[in-house]
């Protein structure tokens, strides 16, 4: 007695995920933080920032403790985050002002 068995793959064409469709979905994944920071730093600043303000306001706080880190480091590495730090802030309230 001969026993014949079928076997489905069980693949949808919903299944399928477009190429440029997943990196726009990991894309939304990966900046929702900074989505939702933004959200904060309008909440505080009483006005409605784009992604690209809160990247300069992140900028510079990442360079202000790039500052302040209490880390032996010599003074040309000092020197150079207290360059990027005016540098940040210059930039940053050139992006605050449109």
């Amino acid at each position: 007695m001969e026993k014949k068995m079928i076997l489905t793959t069980g693949v949808n064409e919903k299944e399928n995920i477009d190429f440029t469709e997943l990196i726009s979905k990991i894309g939304a994944w990966a900046s929702e933080p900074v989505r939702l920071l933004g959200e904060y730093y309008s909440s505080v600043l009483e006005r409605k920032l784009s992604i690209g303000q809160t990247w300069r306001l992140i900028e510079v706080q990442l360079a202000f403790f790039a500052c302040i880190f209490p880390a032996d480091l010599s003074v040309a590495v000092r020197l150079l985050a207290v360059a990027w730090l005016g540098s940040a802030v210059t930039r940053c309230r050139k992006a605050m002002k449109k």
